[in-house]
């Protein structure tokens, strides 16, 4: 299982460098690489259930960010390979980052404040968004935000896992 841990993240990272990297070209790839984390998942149904109720939670989470003015990409107001980026991220909730489901809530919301704003910090560095105010600013105000949304996702996740149990 561990092993299984360490391919689904390393494929997420793949996707992750690939978007940054190559933004709308990384599409295709991404998609492969995405079809093979959902081919290799060890619960399909809870993984796709996860996908499709969440999926539209984290895209509203970036659009209410990008209309706060937290940050802007070069596409507005989204850019279509953050769709992949979160399906990416969504596959590893119950495999590479399944310590994450164990965790008390308020546990899961300071982890994503402290870590999550990192990714997109890094973004501004790839120069695929710009942050719109200064680190200091941008680290809480977004950690807040994208925290609240990914702790509600796990929630929401730990329901789909009891309702594919039933």
């Amino acid at each position: 299982m561990r092993l299984h841990s360490l391919i689904n993240f390393a494929l997420f990272q793949v996707v992750w460098f690939m978007c940054l990297l190559l933004e709308q070209h990384a599409i295709v790839y991404s998609a492969v690489v995405i079809a093979l984390m959902f081919y290799l998942s060890a619960q399909k149904k809870q993984d796709a259930l996860l996908v499709l109720k969440a999926l539209p939670l984290a895209l509203l989470c970036e659009f209410i960010a990008v209309q706060l003015g937290l940050f802007e990409f070069k596409v507005d107001p989204l850019p279509f390979w953050l769709v992949f980026l979160w399906v990416a991220l969504l596959l590893c909730i119950n495999t590479s980052m399944s310590f994450l489901t164990n965790l008390k809530p308020w546990q899961a919301f300071a982890v994503c404040l402290l870590f999550a704003p990192g990714s997109y910090w890094a973004g501004s560095r790839f120069e695929v968004l710009e942050l719109g105010m200064p680190l200091w600013q941008f680290w809480p105000l977004y950690g807040a935000l994208w925290a609240a949304t990914f702790t509600f996702i796990l929630f929401l996740n730990g329901k789909i896992g009891e309702f594919v149990k039933q």
